[in-house]
């Protein structure tokens, strides 16, 4: 289990040649925010930017230092391809407020909580307004959150799911 924040900074190498291909700056979601399925390296190019990917299925090895990826020519831009414009950010949940269905404040989302398969188990939490489990383990299970809302709305999850399915943040 990690917190998709600690991959950020690891460094993208070639399997195939060595070559340095980034470094991580963030993982895009699927459009259910269940789990990762690409690598975001940043934007390139000074008039036409454009963000540069790497598709999960390409990362050979998530080891310590670095993450091996199977050839050199598997950055790619997110604009070329199809249903890419569906991608979340894991940074545009950062920060983003869950509630209730009935407008209960629980807290704001701090990170996105996968496994080792690059599944989304959950939200770790931050600026809580709940007591009980929720407020101990400070953080909320993905099957918990009925929709994920966006830049304006709130993210809403069913308190007495996210009771009943119990997830740590650490």
């Amino acid at each position: 289990m990690a917190l998709t924040k600690s991959f950020q900074g690891k460094l993208l190498i070639s399997a195939t040649d060595g070559k340095k291909l980034g470094e991580v700056k963030d993982v895009f979601l699927d459009e259910t925010a269940g789990k990762i399925v690409a690598v975001y390296l940043g934007k390139s190019g000074l008039i036409n930017r454009k963000s540069l990917l790497i598709e999960i299925d390409h990362v050979a090895l998530f080891g310590i230092d670095c993450w091996m990826i199977n050839g050199s020519d598997k950055v790619i831009a997110k604009d070329d391809g199809e249903n890419r414009d569906t991608y979340i950010l894991a940074d545009d949940l950062r920060g983003r407020e869950v509630q209730t269905d009935g407008g209960t404040k629980i807290g704001v989302i701090g990170d996105v909580i996968v496994d080792n398969a690059c599944q989304v188990l959950g939200f770790s939490l931050d600026k809580l307004h709940v007591e009980g489990p929720l407020s101990q383990s400070k953080a909320i299970a993905r099957p918990a959150i009925t929709s994920l809302g966006d830049k304006d709305n709130p993210m809403i999850a069913s308190l007495t799911e996210a009771e009943k399915l119990s997830i740590s943040a650490s």
